[in-house]
């Protein structure tokens, strides 16, 4: 019987600086975290708890609302308590088991028991085990989450706390929105020991009810106008204006009001106009109303309806109306776009919210007071940490010209004429349209390609997007003859139809397309844009901008390069792209796409990528004479830490594929969504962002796993974000070439935000 092969994750390898020439330049950089030190030693004791009736693992709101609602009863006998999951920790040592009872008003009212065992574990914290022991860090993450919750200027959403004091509110004549500067805080294992980051994280909340959301839509009752409201708002969440609390919408259900939802209260039937009225003090305005479904279950695990009522909620994040507003936009970025000297300010700003002296009410101790029960202290970390350089990569053009920086405009390598095409235009936007061919005609020159006059299409201003794409099926249609390579569509006011647009180009009839809206030709730069959609249209037809120039080392291993993307999207589905490198200059790709139910996610996610990977093997091999990659690279995105161990089954599979054809490979997590900020800081205490291409190998990366940090692109706004790359699996054993490697397109970032970056990383 064969046995299955165990996967793990990477140990961090040796890394030999001297056996690379990529990095250099050798500096020092500011990190985000925070040294916790310990006054004196903290002893807790731990009880495991039990609540009848059961409630579920997953409603936190409900164990947190009882603990307080107990938590002067259960104080008198442990002391200062704080829980975690089904843990009760103490400062206090109680030899016997004790219950608690309480009553919880949730839409009726429940009798609670609180049955805490006796205790099983004692832990005794020095400051020296923060450092290096794992319970100890976990908890200081506890108490750190205690004394913030001691906080009243404090609202928690998930991982994310704000400050209600600091709320700005920013309004124009299009968008109103209530604006809270937060933090997201965690604990890292670093090289040179656990310590807490602190970044920011901020929180938008709208002014405008989710009633006026649906108000501005006219004939709610018709079934077409519902699934759109539904449609737009089911990926969202709300927020209730009486309590601490988001919610995510389940459905919008239009046959039911607040008048006609009743349910038992207390031993007597009330609708929702009386139980608000009565409970959170809010009048009704609109009766006829529909309502907001929440799903949930009750504390026997039985499927449980909450009904919202519109009125009281507020919508999170921004609409989509909000990010074409460049006004709104530009005060948003007042608070958002931080320079690196602001925003280390601010997040020094963290150890204010711990030392808090206000509490709560007169029976509770405050954040400060927490802290010197504790005895913690929290600082900024001043240590500076070790990163280099690497040396930027050389791009080649067409007639092998190197491609600086400073270049705007070079010869294509590969380039493909755009004679016979397509536009689209509303009628309102002809002047647009001529303006759009005459540029991208003029652009076109310094790139060596040619553009002739499109087909024009004119289409209705009032024409909706099935009216597109039904004419576009006249050229593109199944069994059409097709005499044109592309279409382009500039969109005007009816910029809404984009999605429909690129959807059926994509997916339904299969060619190729570019949108243009037309305030983006509009604007100053229309030149540079232009440059941009000629650019992204040579690499559609499969063309080629320019190339890389590799190290040796990467050359002489004839590797493919896999990247794979996943998102989910609406309907319950995730959707997998995957794309590979054919070649030995790596600029010819063979490509998929799968959509993935929701219901077999795991296992359909797992097949699909390793089979792809099978594919672009033969597909390698007949474009290679036979020969097969020696080696795979593979850029895993759209995975979060919680999901890191569901890909074992993933590799699992791949690695049989590529041991059963004597391939080496790397599989590598990347995550662009990271939490720390690397900042350069000079003599005076001046921060500034990095440049493009700082590596950052050790000091602050996990001390268990091969990991590292790039700095991806130039930051001329705001504070830079680092790309996180971990080399979880694979046995291709070349650490100094896999982090040169990754950094081939990242070094470049000039060209990544002129739209022209290779795929390396992306």
């Amino acid at each position: 019987m064969e046995t299955e092969k165990i996967i793990e994750f990477l140990k961090k390898p040796e890394i030999n600086y001297e056996k690379s020439s990529i990095w250099n330049n050798k500096k020092k950089v500011y990190a985000n975290l925070f040294e916790i030190k310990l006054t004196k030693e903290i002893k807790l004791y731990q009880y495991p708890y039990t609540v009848k009736p059961e409630i579920e693992d997953g409603d936190m709101r409900i164990r947190e609302k009882l603990f307080k609602t107990m938590y002067r009863k259960i104080r008198a006998d442990y002391g200062h308590c704080f829980v975690s999951g089904n843990l009760l920790y103490s400062m206090k040592k109680i030899e016997t088991p004790k219950t608690f009872n309480c009553f919880l008003h949730n839409k009726g009212k429940t009798e609670y028991f609180m049955e805490i065992g006796k205790y099983e574990q004692e832990r005794l914290i020095k400051e020296q085990d923060i450092k290096k022991d794992a319970l100890a860090k976990q908890c200081i993450e506890l108490i750190i989450k205690d004394i913030l919750h001691a906080n009243p200027k404090l609202e928690f959403h998930k991982d994310i706390f704000v400050n209600t004091k600091n709320q700005q509110k920013i309004q124009t004549d299009r968008v109103s929105i209530t604006f809270y500067p937060g933090f997201v805080t965690s604990f890292m294992e670093t090289d040179k020991g656990n310590y807490l980051n602190v970044t920011l994280k901020n929180k938008i909340i709208q002014n405008e009810s989710v009633l006026d959301y649906i108000k501005q839509y006219k004939n709610l009752g018709k079934p077409e106008i519902q699934k759109t409201i539904r449609e737009e708002l089911k990926p969202r969440s709300f927020k209730v204006i009486y309590a601490k609390r988001n919610y995510k919408f389940d459905d919008i259900i239009f046959d039911r009001n607040p008048k006609t939802q009743s349910f038992n209260y207390e031993g007597k039937t009330v609708n929702l106009i009386q139980y608000y009225e009565e409970v959170h003090k809010l009048k009704v305005k609109d009766e006829k109303q529909p309502l907001i479904l929440v799903k949930r279950n009750d504390s026997q695990g039985n499927p449980l309806n909450l009904y919202f009522i519109p009125e009281f909620c507020r919508l999170s994040g921004l609409e989509d109306e909000a990010t074409k507003d460049g006004f709104f936009m530009k005060e948003l970025a007042r608070y958002t776009k931080l320079e690196p000297l602001e925003r280390v300010k601010a997040t020094n700003e963290f150890i204010k919210l711990l030392e808090d002296p206000e509490k709560a009410n007169n029976d509770s101790l405050s954040s400060k007071e927490k802290m010197e029960l504790y005895g913690i202290k929290v600082s900024p970390l001043n240590e500076l940490f070790d990163a280099y350089y690497m040396n930027e990569t050389q791009l080649v053009g067409g007639n092998n010209k190197i491609i600086h920086t400073s270049n705007k405009t070079f010869p294509i390598l590969k380039k493909k004429d755009m004679i016979n095409w397509l536009c689209f235009y509303e009628k309102s936007n002809y002047k647009d349209a001529e303006d759009l061919h005459f540029n991208l005609d003029k652009a076109s020159k310094a790139f060596g390609l040619k553009v002739a006059e499109p087909e024009w299409i004119e289409m209705n201003n009032f024409s909706s997007g099935r009216d597109w794409t039904d004419t576009a099926d006249e050229y593109f249609g199944k069994g059409k003859k097709r005499e044109f390579d592309f279409v382009v569509f500039l969109l005007g006011k009816n910029d809404k139809i984009y999605p429909e647009l690129k959807k059926h180009s994509l997916c339904t009839s299969g060619y190729v397309s570019q949108v243009v809206k037309v305030r983006s030709i509009k604007k100053k730069g229309a030149m540079s844009v232009c440059s941009k959609i000629l650019l992204q249209l040579n690499a559609k037809l499969r063309g080629i901008s320019y190339k890389a120039s590799f190290d040796n080392s990467v050359k002489d291993r004839k590797f493919m390069v896999v990247g794979v993307d996943s998102s989910r999207f609406k309907g319950n589905k995730t959707g997998v792209a995957m794309v590979a490198t054919i070649n030995d200059t790596f600029t010819d790709f063979y490509n998929k796409e799968e959509v993935v139910k929701e219901e077999n996610y795991k296992e359909q996610l797992q097949y699909c990528v390793s089979s792809f990977i099978e594919e672009a093997i033969e597909v390698y091999k007949k474009q290679n004479k036979g020969e097969s990659p020696k080696g795979i690279i593979i850029y895993r995105q759209g995975v979060s830490i919680q999901q890191k161990e569901q890909l074992k089954d993933e590799i699992r599979l791949i690695d049989k594929a590529c041991e059963n054809r004597s391939i080496l490979y790397y599989y590598i997590l990347v995550n662009t969504k990271t939490t720390f900020k690397f900042f350069e800081k000079d003599k005076h205490n001046n921060f500034s962002n990095p440049g493009p291409g700082l590596l950052i190998i050790d000091g602050v990366t996990n001390r268990n796993y091969f990991e590292f940090y790039i700095q991806p692109q130039e930051v001329t706004q705001g504070s830079a974000t680092p790309t996180c790359f971990h080399v979880a699996y694979g046995n291709l054993n070349f650490p100094e070439m896999i982090s040169s490697e990754s950094n081939d397109s990242t070094s470049s970032s000039i060209f990544r935000r002129r739209g022209l970056a290779p795929f390396f990383g992306s």
